[in-house]
């Protein structure tokens, strides 16, 4: 069998898989949505990663005194974070990485 049918008979099988995907209703889903069983240190750690990721800095603190939740990283440095990734998200890379070798000449460019 040459290459091209195998890739042929490959790509066939994968389509098979992609379209036979069980759909589940709103019930169903809100059923096992039920049994599902999270743990308050697991909600409390994916809250606080929301509000470091998001740059809400004071409600992390806020919220890292209330639960008692450690963020993964100094909460100091989310406004920082922040202004790199405003830079980048508006196109302004110099300006990004500027902020990134002021931070951490180590990761900056031209060692990218």
């Amino acid at each position: 069998m040459s290459l091209f049918w195998i890739v042929i008979r490959q790509l066939a099988e994968i389509e098979a898989m992609a379209t036979s995907k069980k759909v589940i209703t709103k019930e169903e889903w809100e059923k096992k949505l039920k049994d599902v069983k999270i743990r308050k240190e697991d909600m409390n750690k994916l809250v606080m990663n929301f509000l470091v990721t998001e740059g809400y800095v004071d409600a992390a603190e806020k919220f890292r005194l209330e639960s008692g939740t450690e963020p993964d990283i100094d909460l100091a440095t989310i406004t920082d974070r922040m202004a790199v990734k405003k830079a980048v998200q508006s196109g302004n890379v110099e300006d990004a990485i500027e902020k990134v070798n002021d931070l951490n000449p180590e990761v900056g460019y031209p060692n990218l």
